[in-house]
């Protein structure tokens, strides 16, 4: 093996891959800390199809390398990982089941996508590789003290603005909270501090914020709860609504009441973490279990076993 090592490459969605949540999530932080960890074992890097033993293809990678792919799978001998992350296999696009078909194995980021795509009866072998923190080298866990200051982060194409807006603008006006929005420039709000997204310092950035609010979009059952893990490994107690993710993780800590879905429990929550011993309370055993198992070498020891049990094996 020491000899031999094996050669896994990541196609992700486009470049600059840092630009984009699931290209860092599935890909970038993966061979960072695979070739860490397992320096001897595997040759792990991105878009190199023609020279691997195993391609980890995301489902949001473009038409035109999926193709490239399934060329290769059928010129010779390779082991196919499709990285399914959403719901685009609803599409009308035809590529997911190409793709699928051929696949040796899909991964998968939780518990609810995994049962989607056994909905799907492909034949396929399908596990769960969860994401991890994101905003690696930013890392800081410090408790974020209470200023009154609100934020809302992320994609605002996907519904996940659009699904917050009831509780950004309940916060905005209430005399004691102000809200902020770190996200795309193209975003247009009143009474709300608008941040441009940017990779580089968004970890500061996060952190000139007291709690956090975050929810998805309906039609996104399935969606992980990465952007949960961001706030809480940094120290930023948050709030959450519609999202089966967030609220599974939360529950898991006797952490309900920061669960919301009307303006009566949105208060009550923001009531609750405007008190600093309760603000601690809120991260003391949920962060020091985020840190532990989703840092992104507990994420490569997973990734490993999964390959020890679907790829080593076939050797």
């Amino acid at each position: 093996m020491e000899n031999n090592p094996i050669k896994i490459t990541f196609i992700p969605k486009r470049r600059p891959f840092i630009k984009n949540a699931t290209s860092r999530l599935r890909a970038l932080y993966l061979i960072d800390h695979l070739q860490k960890l397992f320096p001897n074992k595997y040759i792990a890097n991105l878009d190199d199809p023609e020279n691997a033993d195993i391609i980890v293809v995301n489902q949001t990678a473009s038409q035109e390398n999926l193709i490239k792919i399934l060329d290769q799978k059928k010129k010779r001998k390779v082991f196919l990982i499709y990285d399914v992350v959403g719901r685009q296999y609803d599409d009308a696009r035809e590529s997911f089941n190409q793709v699928a078909q051929q696949a040796d194995l899909i991964t998968v980021a939780n518990e609810t996508q995994k049962a989607r795509i056994e909905e799907l009866k492909l034949g396929k072998p399908c596990c769960i590789l969860n994401d991890g923190i994101d905003y690696v080298e930013q890392l800081n866990p410090s408790l974020s003290p209470f200023n009154g200051k609100v934020v809302w982060f992320g994609n605002h194409q996907l519904g996940n603005l659009e699904s917050a807006m009831w509780a950004i603008d309940y916060i905005s006006a209430q005399p004691k909270y102000s809200v902020g929005v770190i996200g795309n420039k193209e975003i247009k709000l009143d009474n709300v501090e608008l941040i441009e997204w940017k990779y580089e310092g968004f970890i500061n950035n996060l952190k000139r914020y007291s709690l956090c609010f975050l929810s998805h979009d309906s039609l996104e059952k399935q969606k992980s709860n990465n952007r949960l893990l961001v706030t809480i490994a940094n120290g930023i107690p948050t709030i959450v609504s519609n999202s089966a993710a967030y609220s599974e993780l939360l529950r898991k800590f006797k952490l309900d009441y920061a669960i919301v879905n009307n303006e009566n429990e949105l208060q009550k929550a923001l009531s609750i973490l405007s008190d600093e011993e309760q603000r601690q309370k809120y991260l003391s055993e949920i962060q020091p279990y985020i840190l532990e198992n989703y840092n992104y070498n507990a994420v490569a020891k997973k990734f490993d076993q999964i390959l020890n049990l679907y790829y080593l094996k076939g050797i």
